[in-house]
């Protein structure tokens, strides 16, 4: 762990030093304070007046004012030095699920995501902050000190030193109870933020189905077991913090009686025994402050293992192969066999279809069929076992990534607009569209006469997921969005699925508009929609079980047929 945060920006190996130095002067205030407050006493007790002690208590005052701005300054370069490497991780972490894609975030839940990529980087405060510097810091400062009363006797430097060395240990034994309990502690926490944040986005169903309160009750039985395994993590901690307590009160009640032995034979002066009992703290002190870094960071680890196992995780690989067009490309899936994980029924068993260059192949079948698979491989969302997916005869295994998907423009059932205005939405597609390119591509797709009638045209705020507008106009800026990209391959993914009657013809005509001189893969339950297709591919179970131009397949009483006939009568 320690070694990957220590890699991660060029800076941080100074700016821990620096924290280390900033700690080890601290110290040395500490020290130095004590040796002129014994000193001092030493000199009352011995009858001396006064003014013998004014220089040390000024010094003492001095020390304590560089005291002062050394732990400020300690506090600002911890914040720059967490803060530089929170934003490296979160960086490397965003940049590295974007290149997973979707197949990696359906593995796992949102809130765990989210947990991750906020609460888990947020933990590195702590550890690189406080903790890494403190372990140098109070080794050495712990050494340092030791070492100097071993000069005074080595008989009480023996004692405090026997009494540092159990400090470590009380990590040691601590970790290994602590480390599964605070592997428990953070799974629950991830479940318990996943499930919250399910239930407050499915709130309007759970009210629909009146099972709020029974959500509700499971929530709160999550939230009891994790407060159960928060109190189990604690009852460790706090032992750890008590057995901390305990030797460093064992450690200066054992040093002073034993300096006061030896005061009591001869052997040592009333001085050397005041620095002893100053010092023995002091030699502590950097070691409880390293306790108290340990309890602040304890649950670092885990949550910043559970971001480095993200970033480990192997990325499908991408070639370089150039690809050039002139026109719309050719599409062939060449007997592609693909599962999703966890399933034993593979999705495309041995699927082969060839697009011409232009053509526009509409892929119709039941739900599970293997049809928005198709477009899944296509875009590389995910890897066929076996077979190959080419574009133009270039399996797209061999083309970056970028590349790929710059050919592709897709517009799916369930259209995702961000929370921001028309206009960002539409530029997604092509961030350096002028006014002139958006409106024509909301033209083109009938979006402009409803753009211009929000509250502030194409600056309207749409809302997240854009629920300010119906699921038509969300469909539409889907639509002009795709026009903008102006890619020569296009992906129609149930594209009216979530539109009514009334605004089918509108949309059907934009799409219409869209797919002309492009090669077109549409995917549709509406059968209605695909009467403009070149060729209709009926698939059931990963598999072509009917091709041909619609009017062909319907006068054929084949598969096609019965789909028709089948929504036909579910219409009437």
């Amino acid at each position: 762990m320690i070694p990957r945060l220590l890699a991660l920006t060029p800076q941080i190996r100074w700016r821990l030093a620096g924290l280390v130095i900033l700690l080890l002067s601290i110290t040395a205030t500490y020290v130095g304070q004590g040796l002129l407050i014994a000193q001092s006493l030493a000199r009352i007790f011995a009858g001396q007046d006064a003014s013998s002690i004014v220089w040390p208590v000024a010094a003492v005052v001095a020390l304590q004012l560089v005291r002062s701005v050394a732990l400020a300054a300690r506090d600002g370069v911890a914040l720059r030095t967490s803060g530089a490497v929170k934003a490296e991780l979160r960086r490397r972490l965003t940049v590295k699920l974007l290149r997973l894609g979707p197949a990696h975030a359906q593995r796992g839940r949102t809130g765990s995501a989210q947990t991750t990529l906020v609460d888990s980087i947020e933990t590195a405060d702590a550890y690189i902050g406080k903790f890494l510097p403190q372990v140098i810091a109070a080794v050495l400062g712990a050494i340092a000190v030791t070492a100097y009363l071993f000069t005074l006797d080595p008989l009480v430097g023996a004692v405090v030193l026997a009494c540092a060395l159990l400090m470590p240990v009380l990590p040691l034994v601590s970790d290994r109870v602590l480390r599964d309990r605070n592997a428990a502690w953070f799974r629950g926490y991830k479940g318990l933020y996943a499930e919250n944040l399910d239930a407050l986005q499915g709130m309007a169903t759970l009210k629909a189905f009146n099972a709020s309160g029974r959500r509700g009750a499971e929530l709160g039985r999550l939230a009891e077991q994790f407060c159960r395994d928060s109190i189990r993590l604690m009852a460790i901690v706090i032992g750890y913090v008590g057995g901390v307590a305990f030797i460093i009160g064992l450690g200066t009640a054992v040093a002073l009686g034993t300096g006061a032995l030896r005061l009591a034979a001869g052997e040592l002066t009333v001085t050397e025994l005041l620095i002893i009992l100053l010092l023995t703290a002091e030699s502590f002190r950097p070691l409880k402050e390293l306790e108290a870094a340990y309890h602040s960071s304890y649950n670092a680890v885990p949550s910043l293992k559970a971001v480095f196992e993200i970033i480990d995780t192997p990325e499908p690989e991408q070639g370089t192969t150039p690809l050039g067009l002139t026109g719309p490309p050719s599409v062939s899936f060449d007997q592609v066999t693909f599962s999703y994980p966890g399933r034993d029924r593979p999705a495309l068993d041995g699927f082969s279809l060839d697009i011409a260059p232009g053509e526009r192949v509409a892929l119709v079948g039941r739900s599970g069929a293997g049809k928005t698979t198709v477009a899944s491989l296509l875009l590389r969302f995910f890897d066929p076992s076996a077979g190959r997916v080419t574009v133009n005869g270039v399996d797209v295994r061999d083309l970056s990534f970028d590349r790929l998907r710059s050919l592709i423009a897709v517009v799916s059932q369930d259209t995702y607009l961000f929370h921001g205005t028309v206009r960002r939405n539409l530029a997604l597609a092509r961030p350096d569209a002028g006014d002139e390119q958006l409106e024509a591509a909301a033209r083109a797709a009938q979006a402009h006469d409803f753009i211009t009638a929000l509250p502030d045209g194409y600056d309207t705020v749409v809302g997240e997921r854009g629920l300010k507008l119906s699921g038509g106009e969300r469909q539409r800026i889907a639509i002009a969005r795709a026009l903008l990209k102006d890619a020569p391959i296009l992906v129609l993914d149930e594209a009216t699925s979530a539109v009514d009657a009334a605004n089918e013809s509108a949309i059907q005509h934009a799409l219409d508009t869209l797919s002309g001189g492009r090669t077109t893969l549409m995917i549709a339950h509406r059968l209605s929609t695909v009467q403009a297709a070149d060729r209709v591919i009926v698939m059931a179970d990963g598999r072509i079980s009917e091709a041909g131009p619609p009017s062909e397949l319907l006068a054929g009483q084949g598969a096609y047929a019965r789909l028709v006939a089948a929504q036909n009568g579910a219409a009437r």
